[in-house]
């Protein structure tokens, strides 16, 4: 029977957690928020249908296996160009940061929550950490610029296994001066150095030795290249915590750091597998845990647990940033957004559910109060925070797109405009074509281009096809086009895949757009091929213009709707705020807004035509004809 509840719990928490995910997904959601709402309706608090209780001693072998994936899998996709680039405010905010932040916190769970001295400083060095689980999928959802984002999913990344070997040490002082374990200050110290230096050892050795293995095929087929990675991480984690129990999560985080460094083949397809094991283990760690927070507990905290967590956001979090990014390059809406966004995660969570049980052991009362504080703490700045990173980052005027890469599908004239003008606004730009010509002239204008087929995966990979945000598909061929975004979206997680596709009565129009998930580049159909000989002779050139002034004292208004009905123009790109955006038939054009456009009229002719339509009220004609000669 213990058995048959063991297995229906261990399901149950599974599927919840899947479930989870999907709801997060849809509604745009923090998954963290429904986990933790789910496990506690589940648990024996509720509808009993979860009892972690009854896998016994299996719980935290559960935790600690999750959690190796978890870290390896955050430290495996952190990108170490963008983390060179942040490297000095990555390392304030451990080196400064994460002291300041325990200290504070202590000080804040003993005056505030009254939490003995003991459990208060164990509390302060759990919060010390934010998480790549809950970072990540938070900055997925808003534009920021790159060095904001490196800068948070360092953090994130690196101040996970140091905050919570800390929270180890500072435990074993705290047991060690009751009396309850024979050590002190100075081993403590030496308990937390050591498993950093056990960490490391491990991790680099395990990340080098499995790089150099996996690409011997003789050794490891590729059908087995994904599970053989996955229990290499859990060896490596092993021997680590076999030399010093809790030094494998730095040495899961040092391997997978060594991992990227390391060229293995099919990396993506290691990091998609990857993705899917954390996806999987975090649902069914969360709801686990949350299964076992008494309630009652959660609810006895009261006010003063609210507002301990209050001022771990408004006055810790903003005080941490405030010095450790006293000296930084970063602007200071780029520091006050840093200052606001700090979730705590899964370690914190499955860390302080073992040390409460290792202190309720030890004699320690509130051990189930530092359970309940964290889980509180976690709750609290995931949905909060989560649900206003957005709004502040807009607020702060910082949603922008520069620095994050594109690749654009088609070296011929038009895609070299479409390449210029992200380039422009500080995106990295690769064109990609099969025709060796065009890579070439593409080449010889400045442009970084690659030689090959956009529908091989292995040519987009090559292309860093993992590190770009857009892919733009310009050929001739619409069929391609669609299907060089649909690639793109499923393969390697470009959100924004914009093709260029043509009438849909010759096969490849919006019916099929709508299969592949993409979004129609540059607001309607296109003829690919007619502006590609345009740009080449000379009949059709590129303008900028804003999206309202005035001629002759006469207003005049720029829309999508207007552009869209007039042949002769073909809007590119919309720039907002020095971000730049390709034109989609949703898009929405304000005030203040420019429009990059390629054009057979002049700028004079636009204006003029603009400025008769808000005079005349009267729709725009189809311009087919020559344009006339320029005013001036």
């Amino acid at each position: 029977m213990h058995g048959t509840n063991a297995l229906t719990t261990i399901v149950w928490a599974a599927g919840a957690g899947l479930f989870a995910q999907v709801l997060s997904a849809r509604f745009r959601v923090p998954a963290i928020v429904l986990l933790l709402a789910l496990g506690v309706l589940l648990g024996p608090s509720a509808l009993g249908v979860v009892h972690p209780e009854a896998i016994g001693g299996g719980l935290p072998v559960i935790v600690k296996l999750v959690v190796a994936i978890v870290l390896f899998d955050g430290a495996l996709n952190l990108r170490l160009g963008d983390l060179r680039q942040a490297a000095a405010e990555v390392r304030n905010l451990i080196v400064l940061g994460v002291p300041i932040t325990g200290v504070c916190a202590a000080l804040t769970a003993h005056f505030v929550a009254n939490l003995s001295w003991a459990v208060a400083i164990v509390f302060g060095s759990l919060v010390t950490v934010t998480g790549p689980t809950v970072v990540q999928p938070l900055l997925r959802r808003v534009e920021l610029p790159r060095r904001v984002k490196a800068t948070l999913e360092g953090e994130a990344i690196l101040a996970d296994p140091l905050g919570a070997l800390l929270a180890v040490a500072l435990v074993d002082i705290v047991l060690g001066v009751a009396g309850v374990r024979p050590i002190g200050w100075l081993g403590g110290a030496w308990a937390y150095v050591g498993r950093l230096l056990i960490g490391l050892g491990c991790g680099v050795t395990g990340g080098l030795l499995l790089s150099q293995l996996m690409r011997n095929r003789r050794i490891v087929p590729v059908d087995l290249a994904n599970v053989f990675a996955l229990t290499g991480v859990w060896i490596v984690f092993a021997t680590a915590e076999t030399l010093r129990t809790e030094a494998g999560i730095m040495a899961v985080v040092a391997m997978g750091l060594t991992l990227q460094r390391s060229a293995i083949p099919e990396e993506r397809r290691l990091r998609r597998f990857k993705e899917q094991i954390t996806i999987l283990g975090i649902g069914l760690l969360f709801v686990l845990l949350a299964a076992g927070l008494p309630v009652t507990q959660l609810k006895d905290e009261g006010w003063r647990g609210v507002l301990t967590v209050a001022v771990l956001m408004l006055v810790v979090r903003p005080l941490s940033v405030v010095i450790a990014l006293r000296r930084s390059s970063l602007s200071r809406r780029e520091r006050v957004f840093i200052g606001w966004l700090a979730p705590r995660g899964i370690v914190a969570a499955s860390v302080a559910s073992i040390f409460s049980l290792a202190l309720l052991d030890a004699g320690f009362r509130e051990g189930p109060r530092l359970l309940a504080l964290t889980f509180l703490t976690v709750a609290m700045t995931v949905t909060i925070q989560g649900l206003t990173a957005a709004p502040v980052a807009h607020l702060l005027r910082l949603k922008s797109m520069t620095g994050r890469g594109a690749l654009v599908v088609g070296a011929g004239p038009l895609g070299r405009v479409v390449a210029a003008a992200l380039r422009e606004h500080g995106r990295p730009v690769m064109l990609i074509d099969r025709n060796a010509s065009l890579v070439n002239e593409a080449k010889t204008l400045g442009f970084d281009a690659l030689i090959g087929n956009a529908l091989d995966e292995a040519t987009l990979e090559q292309a860093n096809a993992e590190e770009a945000e857009t892919l733009v598909a310009v050929t001739s061929n619409s069929e391609v086009n669609a299907l060089a975004a649909h690639l793109a979206h499923d393969a390697f997680g470009i959100a924004r895949a914009y093709p260029a596709l043509g009438q849909p009565s010759r096969g490849a129009g919006e019916p099929l757009l709508d299969r592949v998930g993409g979004r129609l580049a540059f607001g309607r159909p296109v003829d690919v091929r007619r502006w590609d000989a345009l740009l080449a002779d000379g009949r059709a050139h590129v303008l900028r213009l804003a999206v309202s002034g005035s001629v002759d004292g006469d207003s005049y208004l720029l829309s999508p709707e207007v552009v869209t009905k007039v042949s002769d123009l073909l809007p590119i790109a919309r720039v907002r705020d020095e971000s730049v955006e390709i034109v989609t038939p949703e898009q929405s054009w304000r005030q203040g807004d420019q429009v990059v456009l390629v054009s057979r009229l002049s700028e004079a002719d636009i204006l003029e035509l603009l400025r008769r339509r808000a005079v005349d009220n009267s729709a725009p004609p189809a311009l087919s004809s020559p344009p006339r000669p320029s005013r001036g």
